[in-house]
């Protein structure tokens, strides 16, 4: 087959530059790589070499790009009378199966990828220097409350309440909440800010101290030597910074996505964990249909079905 290939790139050399005809080259080198002789390509052929150059830990786009490749050489070879299959069908049907499979995954933090960022904004984590303290008051901010980022960086301190309740036992229990003034469609609601780390509140309770009732919650400082700016924190900096952050950490080996959504998922999936009613997570969180928080519920308690299956078998 190579051969062909060779007849197929010298074609191109005529009418195409030298850089696209090297990269041609290049991409095809994963076909001969899993074949030495010329093969139909139908559906399971085809599948086989999607799972092989998955196998090979290339990206998605990459082994698009390579099996786009490949099919423009295959039609080159029918022009020339080769009868010789690619089944773009079925091509198109595995990049809708990824896509299908990639809709019903929800994106949240297992506690040991949000350690893994919390730790790299501190500055605790190998490789990582420490970033401005109120990135890390965002961040548990965001998950402890469920607020899409826009609705966060528009709360000012007097949003916040807290509340002080009796319990049955007659214990004293704080309860916090957020008023959301700037909601999707400009809908207002108040939410349950629920602390999953004790010394996150801890922190927030220091943070709010120094603060103005109408002062935004996400007003901070920078000191410079011979001054200090005082600024709020805008929307294209916060998704910046977390967008900069998942490069570092995809730079050092750490495969996690880093956005707010996220975050708010985590919210919903830690709370329905905790047995919170769905319909009140609805609410809090501001879905206008509770089939979208369902989604997010009904895998929350799957994981508590597991954790039951593992106790009962250890």
């Amino acid at each position: 087959m190579e051969w062909l290939i060779d007849t197929y790139l010298s074609e191109l050399r005529k009418i195409r530059d030298h850089k696209t005809v090297e990269n041609k080259e290049h991409l095809l080198k994963h076909l001969t790589d899993y074949t030495d002789d010329l093969v139909d390509l139908d559906r399971t052929e085809l599948i086989r070499f999607y799972e092989h150059l998955k196998g090979k830990g290339l990206k998605e786009s990459t082994i698009r790009t390579i099996l786009r490749e490949v099919r423009q050489f295959y039609r080159w070879l029918r022009q020339r009378g080769y009868s010789i299959e690619f089944d773009s069908d079925a091509l198109t049907d595995i990049y809708r199966a990824k896509k299908k499979q990639e809709k019903k995954v929800k994106k949240y933090y297992p506690d040991s990828e949000l350690e893994t960022i919390l730790s790299a904004i501190r500055g605790t984590l190998e490789g990582f220097e420490p970033k401005h303290p109120i990135y890390y008051l965002l961040t548990i901010f965001l998950v402890s409350s469920g607020l899409r980022l826009s609705e966060a960086l528009g709360v000012k301190r007097k949003d916040i309440k807290i509340k002080k309740v009796l319990t049955s036992e007659g214990e004293e229990k704080e309860i916090w909440t957020v008023q959301v003034r700037e909601g999707k469609y400009g809908k207002e609601r108040e939410a349950l800010i629920y602390f999953f780390r004790p010394e996150w509140k801890t922190l927030w309770e220091k943070w709010l101290s120094q603060l103005k009732p109408d002062d935004p919650i996400f007003t901070y400082t920078i000191r410079y030597p011979k001054s200090t700016k005082t600024l709020i924190l805008k929307q294209d900096t916060a998704k910046r910074f977390f967008w900069e952050l998942e490069k570092k950490l995809k730079e050092k080996g750490y495969e996690i996505e880093v956005n707010a959504h996220r975050f708010r998922n985590t919210y919903i999936t830690k709370l329905a964990t905790l047995g919170f009613p769905v319909n009140l997570i609805a609410e809090w969180v501001g879905h206008s249909r509770i089939s979208t928080t369902m989604d997010v519920y009904m895998e929350a308690e799957k994981e508590k079905q597991m954790e039951v299956i593992v106790g009962k078998l250890s």
